[in-house]
């Protein structure tokens, strides 16, 4: 309960449950509709979605120009692949909030504008960041398994990952060795599972792929919970960010 407390108190927090909210919404809706169950039910659970996704709006209004000056330190990363691929992201990220910003002004209708066209380069600047986070999550699988594999031979470490599979003893040594990587780097992990199911809500947004909303709501949902045991867990949070 103190731990939900704490993190209804952090504005990032705040957006990460709505967020979580929002998308379960969104599955259930999708689900319902198919199911051929009462309209109103369905028309109360795509309300709260829209709800949620103009407060979340409102919550980030003006984030984007946090998010540049985060850019801005992250050009001295010592480490080219992630100095590379992390102000990127988060310039990419800053241009997306932007887009962000004309939509809920479109939602409220402070002003005229052409939401479609905004909602495109949102997602399209989105997606590009979740590319670069996806690159930045791969450099970093990379690092692990290099320094495993290196730590194996020197004799630092005595997890050895089979070199083949060619029986069932092999496939179970596999198996726990990568459970103990994993658990030994929860932070690329979450993150990579985050950015993973993420990728696919512009994609969509974006006529690429054509997920069903139930889907789409599923992997929102995975997300935003990877985010919040990011939040909740220091281990689990990759960083810099």
């Amino acid at each position: 309960m103190d731990q939900l407390v704490q993190l209804n108190n952090q504005a990032g927090g705040r957006d990460k449950i709505a967020r979580l909210i929002q998308y379960a919404s969104r599955a259930m809706w999708d689900s319902l509709e198919s199911a051929n169950s009462n309209p109103a039910l369905v028309d109360n659970f795509k309300t709260v979605e829209y709800i949620l996704s103009t407060f979340r709006k409102l919550l980030r209004f003006g984030k984007c120009v946090d998010v540049f000056y985060g850019a801005l330190k992250t050009i001295h990363h010592p480490d080219l692949n992630i100095r590379v691929t992390l102000t990127l992201s988060k310039l990419s990220q800053s241009l997306f909030l932007f887009a962000d910003h004309f939509l809920w002004l479109a939602r409220t209708g402070l002003t005229a504008v052409n939401a479609k066209r905004w909602s495109n380069i949102a997602n399209k600047y989105w997606l590009f960041s979740i590319i670069m986070n996806l690159c930045r999550d791969f450099y970093e699988i990379l690092r692990v398994l290099d320094l495993h594999r290196s730590g194996s031979k020197s004799g630092i470490s005595r997890c050895r990952i089979p070199a083949s599979i060619n029986s069932p003893e092999d496939f179970k040594r596999l198996a726990l060795q990568s459970y103990v990587l994993m658990q030994g780097h929860k932070d690329i992990v979450v993150d990579t599972v985050k950015n993973a199911c993420d990728f696919f809500i512009p994609l969509t947004a974006l006529g690429y792929t054509s997920l069903t909303p139930r889907t789409i709501g599923l992997l929102g949902a995975i997300s935003s919970l990877a985010g919040l045991w990011a939040l909740l867990e220091p281990r689990a949070k990759l960083t810099p960010a």
